[in-house]
């Protein structure tokens, strides 16, 4: 009678599992106590690992953060965008993906990730790689959302009032992140049916 044996796991997939697990317990961490209240031994014991284990993994805890906002929110928002230029057809009018992103804002892993961009935002004004990190997440989303906009525009005739692709998505993102933080501090006067109501008024 032959013996079920275990798989044995490869070196890189420990690792890899390691840092998976690292990323997870930085992102509750940063959350709970913020970027400098947050130490490299309270993340490495939510893990589960050692010091030795954080360090073999990343050379700081602001490296960490900026993995996880890699990782979370800037892979999150980027899937997004990628998937409406990826449709076959008409692209979303701004009411739709309005109303995507009011539906993320709903779901409780989208008030972590803008929880993790207000904390983002916060250490900005006092570091500069910081600061750097969130103007190329705004830079990338940009171009991508200029695309759709340019590719709606000249699909349905829409009037861009002089505005370039890139503008128009400035103020789209500008538009996104204003409603986000006005809904996350007073939730009742500015309930999450603002955005397609505003985005509609405004961009269609």
């Amino acid at each position: 009678m032959s013996m079920a044996t275990t798989p044995r796991i490869s070196r890189a997939e420990r690792q890899a599992a390691t840092r998976r697990a690292l990323l997870e317990a930085a992102g509750e961490v940063f959350i709970e106590r913020g970027l400098q209240g947050a130490s490299v031994e309270a993340i490495a014991e939510r893990a589960g690992f050692t010091r030795g284990a954080f360090y073999s993994n990343f050379s700081s805890k602001e490296e960490l953060f900026a993995e996880v906002l890699q990782d979370r929110v800037y892979a999150a928002y980027r899937a997004m965008a990628e998937g409406q230029l990826a449709r076959e057809g008409p692209l979303p009018s701004p009411r739709e993906s309005a109303e995507t992103l009011a539906k993320v804002q709903a779901h409780p892993d989208g008030r972590w990730l803008f929880r993790l961009w207000l904390e983002l935002l916060l250490q900005a004004g006092r570091d500069p790689k910081m600061r750097e990190l969130a103007a190329e997440f705004w830079r990338s989303n940009r171009l991508l959302i200029a695309r759709i906009v340019e590719r709606g525009a000249e699909a349905d005739g829409r009037d861009m009032r002089g505005l370039s692709p890139e503008r128009m998505a400035t103020a789209l993102i500008a538009m996104d992140i204003g409603l986000a933080i006005q809904h996350y501090v007073d939730p009742e006067t500015v309930p999450r049916d603002v955005y397609p109501e505003v985005f509609g008024a405004l961009f269609d």
